[in-house]
């Protein structure tokens, strides 16, 4: 079942309540947050913010919703629920949480464009989650922050940060390959969870990467003639 929503027609951030869904928009964000964060978090609510104006502002109808899972602490327990089991738990339950979301919306609005963006434990959830989809779900484009699953050698994935051949901090996923196409990989400098560094770059590298994250999700929403089906 998805929980509350943010829907944005024309005007961005106008409450709705989808059990089910009320309506079917030409594009639908689901925003997963990081971490300890409640709702979509700082990093996943910038983008998401961002992405659904500019999707509004083409004259085309959006709605979001932050995924429902628990997203669990690490700093709370000094990291001691990567060995406890808590931590995969987490992310299990965000991708049976994610899966049936996505499944909602192929039965109900089989023609809205879905955009998928994550951050740190919410990337893991939804490249996870992925290895379980086929094409048929019209995912339009994945956006991943912090990736702790990054696989950087795989092709046609567009990668945002510094260069490296370092993997996540939590080994390596790979996109299948109807969806690598469509991913956007976005690594701070500095970040060690995705790259080389440490934990700050982590929580604040993320602030100068919206902009092109939003030129990149509208250039995949409108790359197919199967996309938007409906006039502006």
């Amino acid at each position: 079942m998805f929980v509350p929503v943010i829907a944005l027609v024309i005007s961005l951030l106008i409450p709705a309540q989808i059990a089910g869904v009320s309506g079917c928009e030409d594009a639908h964000i689901i925003g997963v947050r990081g971490s300890g964060q409640t709702n979509y978090g700082e990093q996943v609510g910038t983008v998401v913010t961002d992405t659904a104006r500019s999707i509004s502002q083409t004259g085309r109808t959006v709605a979001a919703h932050a995924l429902d899972y628990p997203a669990i602490s690490i700093s709370d327990s000094f990291g001691l629920v990567l060995l406890n089991g808590d931590y995969d738990r987490s992310v299990k339950a965000g991708v049976d949480s994610l899966l049936s979301d996505l499944g909602v919306l192929r039965e109900e609005c089989p023609l809205t464009q879905i955009v998928l963006i994550g951050y740190s434990q919410g990337s893991q959830v939804i490249k996870t989650a992925m290895e379980h989809r086929s094409p048929v779900d019209r995912i339009a484009s994945v956006v991943l922050l912090a990736d702790p699953t990054r696989e950087t050698t795989q092709p046609g994935v567009v990668r945002l940060g510094p260069e490296g051949d370092r993997s996540g901090a939590f080994g390596s996923i790979m996109f299948p390959d109807h969806l690598r196409t469509v991913a956007i990989d976005v690594c701070a400098v500095g970040d060690g969870v995705c790259g080389r560094g440490g934990f700050l770059s982590h929580i604040d590298g993320y602030t100068d990467f919206a902009e092109p994250i939003v030129s990149y999700v509208l250039s995949e929403l409108t790359a197919s003639p199967l996309r938007f089906l409906r006039p502006a």
